[in-house]
């Protein structure tokens, strides 16, 4: 379309939206020339929110679209950038209208900088110098707002979650583990050993739709940690499957390192299940994986070596890459954590590209793990590397803590489209999968707790089946939980007020309560700070905390006691949460319908089982069971056939 077509605009026009005038700034009306790429249309900042709409022109299918602008304080940072969505396409144009409504009230802004178009798929970048004042209009905007009232005070283990996660015939525990064995090598024609589905949704199966019939490299390492648990506590008699899944899965995973098809090193999410590379249009890298699977492996070698086994067989067959390149996968992966964590990716709901606290904290779990094993495989060269990385790499999380919304952010850059919250669980997953137990970001930090507060409290005014808060005999059930607030995602596609809360998602904060309880215990005494004073006013209210003191066996020790039962119980209301929306047949899903509480998405997880043992497994060290894995992992398996 031609320049003398288009209508460049700077007037300011009045808006009402939501009951308030806000007033709009447009720019252009029609899309710029063929070749310009990226030019903005029209902004407001009405009641706290900027809102933006920008032609982009479709040259490629993964699109990048960012908006750059200063805070408050007239200060461009990391914060200050918004990520756009796609809207809708323009007739008779090569151009889409993108845009994004995105509360920044908190940072503020002053002043819009620059659009920047990353036309990923032919490595082009459209950029459009705005230099535009920001006027507020609208409502004043709001301020943040403080957390709910708590709604429950659950105390203590419940029998009906002891009784249901018990290891017998018929529990959930037990029908948990044999469906994730299930999808371990799965009998599926084509599938290698050491490859894991992620669900049983796609080609092979009844339910064709959503297709998840591909080994995550996450996923399948996330898998193969609770395997691991099982075989360092199950019984002489019943470890050598469990050491065979194991060793197969360290083969594979080999196997997809050397992949000729690899795009972005070994940062590829997914693979066929004949292991060979998925191609298609994805969100690429995501360089969690290689640390997760390398923590997984090192673990393994660990309780392998404690078992008797053979040093030169874990060199050959699990840490040396250099000498086999085709057999030892963790080196080759530790090595890439080590050069590339300073690199963006994308985060573990494969959405965006940026610094994420999930993947730095299990990056740094795997680099400090690593350089003790690496140590230990004799490779010191090796070992200085990832050590010297890990504190590089350590000095870095401290930018994810943003005392304005009290929450440690899920990462540190452009937000997602509409995801202006901040939100996600993702924050808990990456203590649970990358704490490291040095008091690094643990269960008991105080930042950690105020998000833990805020991300699980987010959801209670989303969806629509958390205003149930017992079940038919009155124990109590706790907010279900999703991704993230602002999530479109349904299962099978998106769609406005779709995302719905994740099985996987609500045990993660099951197991965050029980192993805070747990390293309290411990500790034998906690201390308040202001910052997560919020976090025991909603958990434990009774104990009545104050900010400043210490709280111990000794000192205050009926509120420390009180402490404890409410983490227990709290732990307990997430498990009834779970099984009130499990159904009878105990199958888990990936979702659960934000509205009727029917499983949803993705049929039998294979995260979803996982993640409901390892909750089951915080919860027995809660209780002090120490015999609770040892049972379950005795249950022993068999091949898929």
């Amino acid at each position: 379309m031609e320049t003398t077509m288009r209508k460049l605009l700077a007037l300011g026009f009045a808006a009402t939206v939501y009951a308030q005038t806000c007033q709009v700034t447009a720019v252009a009306t029609t899309p710029p020339a063929t070749g310009t790429g990226v030019e903005l249309s029209s902004y407001s900042y009405c009641g706290g929110s900027l809102n933006v709409s920008v032609f982009i022109e479709n040259v490629n299918y993964n699109k990048v679209v960012s908006l750059y602008y200063t805070n408050a304080q007239n200060q461009s940072t990391p914060l200050s950038v918004i990520s756009l969505g796609y809207q809708n396409s323009i007739a008779d144009t090569n151009y889409e209208t993108w845009g994004a409504n995105t509360p920044v009230y908190i940072d503020g802004v002053t002043e819009l900088l620059n659009l920047t178009y990353q036309a990923v798929d032919i490595g082009k970048t459209y950029t459009q110098i705005l230099d535009l004042a920001v006027t507020a209009s609208g409502a004043p905007a709001p301020t943040l707002p403080s957390p709910p009232k708590p709604y429950a005070t659950p105390n203590d283990f419940q029998n009906t979650i002891t009784k249901w996660l018990a290891v017998e015939d018929g529990s959930e525990s037990e029908i948990a583990f044999t469906r994730m064995f299930l999808n371990i090598q799965p009998a599926i024609p084509g599938a290698v050993n050491g490859t894991v589905v992620a669900a049983r949704s796609g080609p092979s199966y009844d339910q064709k739709d959503p297709d998840y019939e591909y080994d995550w490299v996450r996923d399948s390492s996330l898998t193969m940690e609770v395997v691991n648990t099982l075989y360092a506590a199950a019984s002489k008699k019943q470890k050598s499957a469990y050491e065979s899944i194991l060793f197969n899965y360290a083969a594979a995973r080999a196997f997809e390192q050397t992949e000729p098809g690899l795009q972005t090193g070994l940062g590829e999410p997914k693979f066929y299940l004949n292991n060979t590379i998925f191609l298609g249009p994805w969100g690429r890298p995501q360089n969690d994986g290689p640390a997760t699977a390398a923590i997984t492996l090192i673990e393994f070698a660990n309780a392998y070596l404690a078992n008797g086994g053979s040093l030169a067989t874990v060199k050959s067959k699990i840490y040396d890459s250099t000498a086999h390149p085709e057999a030892a996968p963790v080196q080759k992966d530790l090595l890439f954590v080590a050069s590339n964590w300073t690199s963006s990716s994308f985060d573990l709901w494969e959405e965006e590209s940026s610094d994420h606290f999930y993947t730095r904290m299990v990056q740094r779990r795997a680099l400090l793990q690593g350089a003790a094993f690496a140590t230990k495989m004799g490779d010191s060269a090796t070992s200085t590397t990832l050590s010297s990385t890990a504190t590089a790499l350590t000095a870095t999380l401290s930018q994810f803590w943003d005392p304005n919304r009290q929450i440690l952010l899920y990462e540190y850059g452009p937000v997602l489209r509409d995801k202006s919250s901040y939100l996600d669980i993702a924050v808990i997953l990456g203590v649970i999968h990358g704490y490291n137990n040095d008091g690094v970001y643990g269960y008991t930090n105080d930042q950690v707790l105020s998000s833990a507060l805020r991300i699980s409290t987010s959801f209670i005014s989303v969806y629509p089946i958390a205003a149930r808060h017992k079940d038919a005999s009155g124990h109590t059930l706790a907010p279900p939980i999703g991704r993230y607030p602002e999530d479109v995602y349904n299962g099978v596609s998106t769609a406005t007020n779709g995302g719905n809360p994740w099985y996987l998602a609500t045990a993660a904060m099951a197991q965050f309560m029980y192993s805070a309880s747990s390293s309290y215990t411990s500790a034998e005494s906690l201390v308040v700070t202001a910052t997560s004073k919020p976090f025991f006013d909603y958990y434990a209210p009774n104990a009545k905390v104050v900010a400043g003191q210490t709280y111990s066996k000794k000192v205050n020790s009926k509120a420390f006691k009180e402490i404890i039962s409410a983490l227990n119980g709290w732990g307990d209301a997430y498990m009834q949460t779970i099984r009130y929306y499990t159904p009878a047949n105990g199958h888990l899903s990936e979702e659960i319908d934000r509205t009727t509480g029917v499983a949803v998405g993705a049929a039998d997880l294979t995260w979803s089982y996982a993640s409901l043992l390892t909750a089951s497994f915080a919860r027995a060290e809660a209780k002090g069971d120490n015999q609770y894995v040892r049972k379950l992992a005795n249950l022993g398996v068999m091949p898929n056939t």
